[in-house]
Order: structure tokens, then C-alpha cells, then sequence
């Protein structure tokens, strides 16, 4: 039998009818590759946001370091909220100048010091400032992608000069 004959007899006879397969394999597919896309936005959306706190932290400590030791909490913290482009940033937690003797590789801040003592290495102690900013992540998909509503937190020590 040629294969005009086939085609023709496979009308004729009932073969199998193929014409749904693309529909219902469509319809099978489609809700998997929608749960991949939102939770692949779901974690872009959770990467963008933390880099633009990280960034509104940065300058704000760029800010703090600029100005030096008259840097004060209120100015350091409306920077960090004009800089970012999050709504609903909480005001960060900005602490007071205070003077450590940084120790240790890498260095690290011991307790606090009076500015006008030595360390033990024979250096003059730093003044330094702690900035810390969170941001709640509102997640698109919060129980099926497993980022859920998270908080991003980013801490910045700048030494002021």
C-alpha cells in the first residue's frame, strides 16, 4: 500500500484522532510554567529589593562619612529614605558616633572606648556609626514559592573622619 492509499484508508477507518493532544498537553503544562515564572519574578522582585536598600544604606554611609563627626541620626536617616526606591521603608536605625578600637582580621569592633584614650596596638581609637535598614518583602506567591513575606535587612558600619 502507498502512502496516499494510507492516509486515505486512515481517514476511513477510524484511526486515532490526534487533533486535542496539543490542547490538553497545553492545559497540563501551563499552570507548572506559571508557578516557574512568578516564583522567578517572586525571587527577582526579593534581589531588586535588596539592592536598593543596600544601595539607600550605602548612601547614607557615604552621607555619614562625608560629613564627618557631626553626622546626626535624624539627617543620616531621611538620606536612607530619599535614596530608596522601596515604599514603605521603615526609618532606619542609625546609632550614635562612638569611639572603638577595631581588632582582629578582619577587624572588628570591640566594646566602646573614650575618643581621647590609646588602643592597645598604640593607635588612637575611631569614631564609628552604625546604620541597619530592613524592608518587608511582600512576596507574590507567598505559600507556594517559599519566600513568603521576608524581611531584608542590611547593616552598614562607616568610620566617620
Amino acid at each position: 500500500m502507498g502512502f496516499a492509499a494510507f492516509r486515505r484508508h486512515r481517514r476511513t477507518t477510524g484511526a486515532r484522532d490526534d487533533r486535542a493532544v496539543a490542547a490538553l498537553e497545553f492545559a497540563i503544562t501551563a499552570p507548572i510554567l506559571a508557578l516557574v515564572l512568578a516564583g522567578a519574578s517572586d525571587y527577582g522582585w526579593a534581589m531588586w529589593s535588596r539592592s536598593c536598600l543596600a544601595n539607600a544604606v550605602a548612601q547614607g554611609a557615604y552621607y555619614a562619612f562625608l560629613t564627618g563627626t557631626s553626622v546626626t541620626a535624624p539627617n543620616v536617616q531621611a538620606i536612607i529614605q530619599k535614596a530608596s526606591s522601596l515604599s514603605g521603608v521603615p526609618a532606619p536605625t542609625v546609632s550614635a558616633p562612638a569611639c572603638y578600637c577595631p581588632n582582629g582580621s578582619p577587624a572588628t569592633l570591640g566594646p566602646t572606648v573614650t575618643c581621647a584614650s590609646t588602643c592597645a596596638d598604640g593607635s588612637r581609637p575611631g569614631t564609628y556609626l552604625t546604620i541597619t535598614a530592613t524592608y518587608t518583602l511582600t512576596s507574590f506567591l507567598p505559600t507556594i514559592s517559599g519566600l513568603g513575606n521576608r524581611t531584608v535587612t542590611d547593616t552598614v558600619t562607616v568610620r566617620l573622619q
